[in-house]
């Protein structure tokens, strides 16, 4: 063999390797939540809608998976004193046909959107308030569940009397 063709062989698998390694790699959740300040004065209620993308021909397993053995998709949101969540609420999910198992999936996505339902206390102050979010979830395409990810991002309230 000519240096060239060890050369060209050596290139072949090295392309071959990443081009397995990127179609193994974990998908990432997207999320989207309003850019916008919400104002809520004390003692009233606020819903946030939060957006979820993944990949095209990836979802995310449901809120309550028929497999125990299946992470739920859960939204935590990271509520600053005197506010707190009274509701969660995840899309109806729909069954999704994987090769390797005889039973379908419950998933979501690739595109869906969890909503909430904050209370904010009487007593709490004016002012601006971040609200951390995030999102738990397993990934699977047609083939394959991905181990467990995480995904967040921050919402912004403004509490005004």
């Amino acid at each position: 063999m000519t240096t060239a063709q060890v050369f060209r062989a050596a290139l072949l698998v090295a392309i071959s390797a990443t081009a397995a390694a990127a179609q193994t790699q974990r998908p990432r959740a997207s999320l989207e939540v309003p850019q916008i300040e919400v104002a809520a004065s004390p003692g009233s209620a606020v819903s946030v809608v939060v957006g979820v993308s993944m990949p095209d021909e990836v979802h995310v397993q449901a809120n309550r998976p028929d497999d125990p053995l299946l992470i739920p998709t859960v939204l935590t949101i990271e509520v600053p004193e005197g506010i707190t969540v009274e509701a969660v609420t995840y899309p109806q999910p729909v069954e999704f046909a994987q090769a390797a198992r005889d039973q379908p999936l419950l998933v979501l996505g690739p595109r869906f959107d969890i909503s909430a339902r904050l209370l904010i206390g009487e007593g709490i102050a004016e002012g601006l308030r971040s609200v951390p979010i995030v999102l738990r979830y397993q990934a699977c395409n047609e083939s394959v569940c991905f181990p467990p990810a995480r995904a967040t991002a921050t919402w912004t309230l403004r509490v005004t009397r």
